[in-house]
């Protein structure tokens, strides 16, 4: 099952900063600097981690926050409401 999950990271070394941003984008949608909203089930969420265990040390922190259907839906930011809707539109590579 999928589900919405928010990602932040603080990566201390610009070159490893530019490799965490890479495989983010991979991911999900970028709604700040070092901030992600992804759609994932708990294998893709296992495999994003995996990824970014790879690249990061231990003076960087990356924090996974999985959110339930009601939290995703009242997001928002200062400006404007943002949609998450309860599933994303998905698309087809042939």
């Amino acid at each position: 099952m999928k589900h919405w999950r928010l990602v932040s990271y603080d990566i201390r070394e610009p070159k490893r900063l530019r490799k965490v941003a890479k495989i983010m984008e991979g991911f999900g949608e970028r709604i700040q600097y070092s901030v992600f909203r992804i759609y994932s089930t708990d294998r893709e969420l296992e495999k994003l981690r995996w990824k970014l265990a790879k690249v990061t040390e231990k003076e960087d922190d990356v924090f996974y926050l999985t959110l339930c259907a009601k939290c995703a839906s009242g997001a928002h930011t200062q400006e404007k409401k943002s949609a998450w809707p309860e599933a994303p539109k998905t698309l087809k590579i042939l």
